[in-house]
């Protein structure tokens, strides 16, 4: 496969990193392939996708400003109102290209993929049966909030060193109540046993935060500048984790540790959890720490004292967050991207089910240079 393609939106079009130069465009979209090939990235594009001879085309008006071969393809992430033909989605589809629209604060809206999955009906029958096994389902769920949680800590002591914060208080606290974690077992009361566990230490994870940058705190569906940021980024890594499940045949909705309310993905709730810190919270929370992010250009205001990201906020962020995707990490003794190992993980999901595997061990933010 050729060069991948990651594409970011500014108020004018410039250049890429090679310096070519892109005239601006009305369809906005995100396309990249796999993360550790080249990555360009290009400010507006407009037009239409069309296909021909195995390539996209874009296009102003009847112009054709660009193709880009489908080899170098991996994805196609729409991010406002824009055309697409019908030549543009089928060529996607025959190559297992996904296509993912986004919503203004980041969350998936809907997506386009090909109707041939494989094993599908075997791996959710098998999910079924674990996720109704109280003693199965605790195993995958103590390793979904011990993954994160580890993670939070590590991050926390990263956060010292780099910024000179003394966190050694909240670290130990959080460090002891993470250990009871497996002395819950199965029962009527453990769902609600790990919750104060996870609660606890997202606690004292968040809260030292406030004392590096002033935000409201954590708020999952918060308008302020930071959480509009956290929330647009954690949007990004719902997308990469639901297309993760669906391609081995997992059933995105059907989850073991987030209730399962109408609409509500929960098993990408649950698989997100070990990697909000690695992908997102660390690519994000020193951009506002170093005022990279933040300042009035990055945000629109929506209302009394309500935020949504700028197209200038939105770039930095999907840079950071992809950035983060494409980095290399050792993994099972392999080299591998973030966003591999999260299909990996998808798979070892799969496998646990199944019962070809009897653990699922979390990704660890200590992976991470």
């Amino acid at each position: 496969m050729g060069d991948s393609l990651f594409f970011t939106f500014f108020p004018n079009a410039i250049s890429s990193s090679h310096g070519h130069l892109v005239c601006p465009f009305l369809l906005h979209y995100l396309l990249y392939g796999p993360p550790h090939r080249h990555v360009r990235h290009v400010h507006r594009l407009d037009g239409r996708a069309a296909r021909a001879a195995s390539a996209f085309q874009a296009k102003n008006g009847k112009r054709i400003v660009k193709e880009y071969p489908i080899r170098r393809i991996g994805k196609i992430v729409i991010l406002r109102p824009s055309s697409i033909s019908t030549h543009a989605v089928k060529l996607a589809l025959e190559h297992e290209v996904d296509i993912v629209y986004l919503g203004s604060f980041g969350r998936p809206v809907g997506r386009i993929f090909s109707s041939n999955l494989k094993g599908i009906a075997t791996t959710r029958r098998a999910q079924l049966e674990v996720s109704g096994d109280p003693t199965s389902a605790l195993v995958l769920i103590k390793s979904f909030i011990s993954g994160k949680c580890r993670n939070q800590i590590a991050y926390m002591r990263r956060l010292m060193a780099r910024y000179g914060a003394s966190f050694e208080t909240a670290i130990v606290q959080a460090e002891a109540v993470l250990r009871t974690l497996e002395t819950i077992r199965p029962g009527a009361g453990a769902r609600d046993q790990v919750l104060g566990v996870e609660g606890y230490i997202a606690e004292k994870y968040w809260g030292s935060l406030k004392r590096l940058y002033k935000f409201p705190g954590r708020i999952p569906q918060g308008r302020d500048k930071f959480n509009s940021a956290i929330n647009y980024g954690y949007g990004i890594l719902y997308n990469e984790v639901e297309w993760a499940c669906l391609y081995v045949g997992l059933d995105p909705y059907l989850g073991l540790y987030h209730s399962e309310h109408y609409g509500k993905p929960a098993l990408v709730l649950d698989l997100v959890e070990e990697f909000r810190v690695p992908v997102v919270d660390s690519a994000i929370i020193p951009l506002f720490l170093e005022k990279k992010l933040g300042g009035h250009g990055d945000f629109e205001r929506v209302g009394k004292a309500e935020y949504r990201l700028s197209p200038e906020g939105k770039a930095k962020v999907v840079e950071a967050v992809f950035m983060r995707l494409n980095q290399v990490v050792r993994w099972k003794r392999k080299r591998r991207t973030v966003k591999d190992v999260i299909s990996d993980q998808s798979r070892h999901l799969a496998r646990y089910f199944l019962g070809s595997e009897a653990m699922y061990p979390p990704f660890e933010l200590s992976l991470l240079p």
